[in-house]
């Protein structure tokens, strides 16, 4: 029968044969896409959601605001008209200082004191840590800020609240400080203190103000007595070596600012809160019965994560990019950040001479620092460098001369500044967050305990929706497989040159020897199948021809064999094909 057909049919050439995707296959892990980003931060996936009832959305985020406003109200009024020692803090810190003078209680309190002790000794042993901790990159004055927690932002309460007393009581003590603090309040958190002390103005004159995003109901009233308050309480908790009831008191002041996000900041944020409460109850509503509250205990503990712990993320940011100072002494540190200051002033003001003197003590800072890196702790040192990549207070600006070329060098300047900034919020939102949402949903599923049967429920909806995902991608990957054989058709009609003879046959049986790994052709049925389903002989079967090979696997990767006639039509090109492979491969054996 080969010998009708036509000799212009080129040979098979197993070296052009290239093995297609299986369009069956299906990964079993889940595809990396922008979508999981979404997905794993809590923050991103409760905003892209949408609630089953507008409504009660929105009536319960209106409760939400009022409860919140009431509780900031009623924690505030006192710090803002009583000095500390006769607030209810006070009354806490007394109480708890006599527990803390229980033998008991100061073994315990000891054994913490030595740790933190051993603690700072390992942190000043080693390099590597002594820079994680001690030498931070600084970002821009908002980030700045957050970094700096509680005292940030009770600094820029306080010049709010600065402000308003000057418009109050047109007094002019404070101008100073305002202009000079400016956006970099935290750097004069001290100053500012110390400023509202030593005033001798009317530290219990409350302003009051309703603002416009309150619709005239919310009034936000403020006074100086209420900055200094809250200064004794954030110093109760941050000072190392304090007593019991001084950190229970400013732990305590700590807690409300995380429940009411209006203690150091305003009020503003309570509105971001509410929406939160809102959402919590949300998905408790659609939990299962008898597991409503600590659905929504552990929905508000992972969406409340993010403002709570907002000034930890910054601070593991500047501090995880700091490790690119390995190797620079503490003094070196400060000589360094003092030059990228002065640097970046002379370069907006066009001071070329102080630009250059400056940029060669911060090339000298860096090559020594460089030198003193050992070779393991260059990867914690790129690790630095790359995040911090692109920073404001870091990246040395181009100097301003009002040329051309001064103007073109602020383009990479700022592709570089949008780039850095955009991949630490990448960090932020994608690991960072979730890594802090996940912590305290655990913890509020050890204190509330946990949604077993909602989270099974959900489990098994989001397992529907792939496998219901899966099935309506099986036909597209069933359509792309004929431009698959249309172009190994094209591939395998080019022409092999005569070469070294060889024995293609046993070539050809040693790459398809393993034909469930490699489904083609009339061979794509497994064993098992074969011997259950009767095979119609071919035409050339009938007429007695035998074959001693594989046959070409010109359609390439199919689906499982279609018994229809058209399928069955490929099938027998495809053997009248290959009995010229056949001839061919015997005429060059012999």
């Amino acid at each position: 029968m080969s010998q009708n057909i036509s000799s212009n049919i080129p040979v098979y050439n197993q070296y052009q044969y290239q093995q297609q995707p299986n369009p069956n296959f299906t990964a079993s892990g889940t595809p990396i896409s922008s979508g999981s980003v979404v997905e794993n931060n809590p923050l991103l996936s409760a905003a892209a959601s949408k609630p089953e009832n507008p409504l009660a959305f929105l009536a319960a985020a209106g409760i939400s605001t009022a409860a919140l406003f009431g509780i900031n109200n009623f924690i505030n009024n006192s710090l803002q008209t009583q000095k500390y020692d006769n607030t209810f803090f006070k009354k806490i810190e007394k109480y708890f200082d006599k527990i803390g003078n229980n033998s008991k209680v100061k073994t315990v309190t000891n054994a913490i004191g030595n740790f933190n002790s051993k603690a700072k000794q390992k942190i000043a042993d080693s390099e590597i840590l002594r820079t994680l901790f001690e030498k931070p990159s600084l970002g821009g004055p908002q980030v700045q800020s957050q970094a700096a927690g509680a005292r940030g932002h009770l600094a820029n309460r306080a010049l709010e609240i600065m402000k308003k007393y000057k418009e109050a009581t047109g007094y002019t003590g404070f101008d100073s400080i305002i202009q000079k603090a400016g956006k970099d309040s935290y750097k004069y958190y001290d100053e500012i203190i110390n400023t509202i002390k030593n005033s001798g103005a009317d530290l219990t004159k409350v302003m009051g103000k309703r603002p416009w995003w309150g619709l005239g109901i919310v009034k936000n009233k403020s006074t100086l007595q209420e900055i200094l308050n809250k200064d004794i309480l954030i110093s109760n908790y941050k000072t190392a070596g304090a007593s019991l009831g001084k950190k229970v008191s400013g732990y305590l002041l700590r807690g409300a600012e995380c429940l009411t996000n209006g203690i150091f900041s305003g009020k503003g944020q309570v509105l971001i809160q509410a929406l939160m409460i809102a959402q919590s109850a949300n998905e408790a509503s659609k939990a299962e019965k008898g597991e409503k509250f600590s659905t929504f205990m552990a929905s508000l503990a992972e969406l409340m994560a993010f403002l709570a712990t907002m000034g930890i993320q910054m601070r593991v940011v500047n501090h995880i990019a700091g490790l690119k100072n390995i190797g620079m002494s503490t003094a070196d540190y400060n000589r360094l950040q003092a030059a990228m200051e002065a640097v970046n002033k002379a370069a907006k003001a066009g001071d070329a001479a102080t630009y250059n003197a400056q940029k060669a003590i911060i090339k000298q800072i860096k090559n020594a620092a460089k030198t003193n890196t050992k070779w393991y702790q260059k990867p914690f040192k790129w690790l630095g460098n790359i995040i911090s990549f692109g920073r404001i207070k870091e990246t040395i600006k181009p100097l301003n001369n009002k040329t051309v070329g001064s103007a073109l060098k602020k383009i990479p300047y700022g592709l570089k500044v949008g780039a850095g900034y955009v991949g630490r919020i990448a960090l932020i939102m994608g690991v960072i967050v979730p890594v802090f949402s996940g912590i305290a949903k655990k913890i509020s599923y050890a204190i509330f305990g946990k949604p077993t049967k909602t989270l099974e429920r959900e489990k098994a909806k989001e397992e529907a929706e792939q496998i219901e995902q899966q099935t309506q991608q099986q036909p597209q990957q069933s359509a792309n497989v004929q431009p698959q054989q249309t172009q190994q058709s094209a591939q395998t009609q080019q022409v092999q040159q005569p070469g070294k003879p060889g024995n293609l046959l046993d070539q050809m049986n040693k790459n398809y020897s393993n034909q469930n790994n490699n489904p083609m052709g009339a061979q794509s049925m497994s064993p098992q199948t074969a011997a259950s389903t009767p095979v119609k002989k071919t035409p050339e079967e009938d007429a007695g021809i035998q074959r001693s090979y594989v046959p070409n696997a010109y359609l390439g990767v199919e689906n499982p064999v279609n018994p229809a006639s058209s399928r069955s039509a490929q099938i027998d090109e495809v053997l009248r094909r290959a009995d010229i492979a056949e001839a061919r491969a015997r005429a060059l054996g012999a």
